[in-house]
């Protein structure tokens, strides 16, 4: 698995995977269909000091979107997020865990990873949990879209509790590009 640095000939791809309905559905936000949005987006991504923002590779294709944001440098801690827009590939997001809190942790020397998932999204709770991090909440009605109330389930992983039941997951380490 590879993370490579966005770069504006990724913007189309991008926008059409954000603006599917696959990966829409389960977004806090729906954007508009505009790559002069995307290049802002871009250069906000490129200037963020507390995040780190990807495209997955695997075996020569770009498979989809992952990042770490909000990060405190403080208290050594942030949110990590993803997407799999090639859904030939939707199978890897069971294993996207262990390369986040692998390079969250030993790389980048975070001691908590937290993330947050829509209600409706029961997949992605599970991968949570599989991969051994805790629930630790339930924002509810935390998300008005389209007009409807969404709950938002909150999970946590800590560089200790990785360090107890990630021991199975050690050889998933991306290899990051810049």
């Amino acid at each position: 698995m590879k993370w490579i640095t966005i770069e504006e000939e990724h913007l189309q791809q991008i926008l059409d995977w954000r603006t599917s309905e696959e990966i829409t559905r389960f977004m806090y936000t729906d954007i508009e269909y505009s790559l002069e949005n995307q290049k802002k987006w871009l250069n906000t991504i490129r200037a963020d000091q507390n995040g780190y923002y990807w495209l997955m590779e695997y075996r020569g294709d770009i498979i989809g979107y992952i990042s770490i944001t909000e990060i405190d440098w403080k208290h050594k801690r942030g949110a990590w997020n993803f997407y799999i827009g090639n859904m030939k590939y939707a199978m890897l997001a069971g294993f996207l865990g262990a390369y986040m809190y692998n390079y969250a942790f030993t790389e980048l020397g975070l001691e908590k990873l937290i993330g947050e998932v829509m209600g409706s999204n029961e997949g992605v709770q599970k991968l949570h949990l599989k991969q051994g991090a805790s629930k630790v909440g339930v924002y509810e009605r935390h998300i008005c879209k389209n007009g409807e109330w969404h709950d938002v389930h909150v999970f946590e992983m800590t560089k200790a509790r990785w360090q107890r039941v990630g021991n199975k997951f050690k050889k998933y380490i991306p290899e990051v590009r810049a």
